[in-house]
């Protein structure tokens, strides 16, 4: 590379770690991911949190490296104004070659795959553009499992709650009129309903994953952003948390998980 793509290649770069820091920071914050981290989750939910929230653990790591062959980008460009033969040969090593190293432990800890194919090597070697994949990857499956929860959670409990109402106001009418479980059959309905409606929530708040119907090919909702091109030449699908995120400040960019 030369002096001007090196430039160009580092711009790229500096868009591209904005846009992945500001998503990376709104799925921190989606209020969906704080109910999943403070519920009691069963079933299918359960699992797929513990998976997903090991991918975001996997994700901060993986863009701390990022970070880190970045910033050793920017500081060797940084040296001089005419970048010599020498500076142009390592800068095009970091920015073209195998040039980020994460920690095979990373992984292992996580219990996920990466893109070597497994975990069991003391350290693994990835290009910018290859992370970026990976992170890509691990970021829209985790949004999408964080979305889909709130999703769930932000429809069904209201519902039942006002089917619930409905029901107390007609089994106030019902006892009025001598209707009552145990002396009446309508009555032994209404306390079955009103026990299939406590269980139906109880459950819809520990498993909402469970209620979820998607149409086929279809990810959960999510509004779109594009960061600029990436030094692969293509566009990294950074996405925004949905409509319950909550947005993203320049203040905010150093929280971390757990904050």
């Amino acid at each position: 590379m030369d002096r001007d793509e090196v430039d160009r290649a580092l711009a790229r770069l500096g868009a591209e770690h904005e846009a992945i820091e500001t998503s990376l920071l709104a799925l921190q914050d989606h209020a969906g991911r704080r109910l999943l981290e403070g519920a009691e989750l069963t079933g299918t939910t359960k699992e797929r949190w513990a998976a997903t929230d090991a991918s975001i653990t996997l994700l901060w790591a993986y863009f701390d490296a990022y970070t880190d062959a970045f910033h050793a980008a920017q500081s060797i460009r940084a040296r001089r104004r005419w970048s010599s033969r020498e500076d142009l040969v390592e800068l095009t090593e970091l920015l073209r070659g195998e040039s980020v190293t994460v920690a095979g432990a990373t992984a292992a800890t996580a219990n996920l795959p990466t893109l070597t194919g497994g975990s069991s090597k003391l350290s693994h070697q990835f290009s910018l553009s290859a992370l970026v994949d990976e992170m890509n990857d691990l970021y829209a499956n985790s949004l999408d499992m964080v979305v889909t929860a709130d999703a769930v959670w932000s429809a069904l409990p209201a519902r039942i709650d006002l089917l619930a109402a409905e029901l107390q106001r007609t089994r106030q009418l019902a006892h009025s009129v001598g209707v009552r479980p145990g002396e009446h059959p309508a009555g032994d309905d209404l306390e079955r309903i009103t026990r299939v409606l406590t269980d139906l929530r109880e459950r819809v708040i520990s498993d909402p994953l469970a209620f979820w119907v998607r149409a086929q090919g279809v990810r959960a909702p999510a509004a779109a952003v594009r960061t600029p091109r990436s030094t692969t030449g293509r566009r990294a699908p950074w996405r925004t948390c949905g409509a319950r995120s909550t947005p993203c400040s320049p203040s905010g960019r150093t929280r971390r998980r757990g904050s």
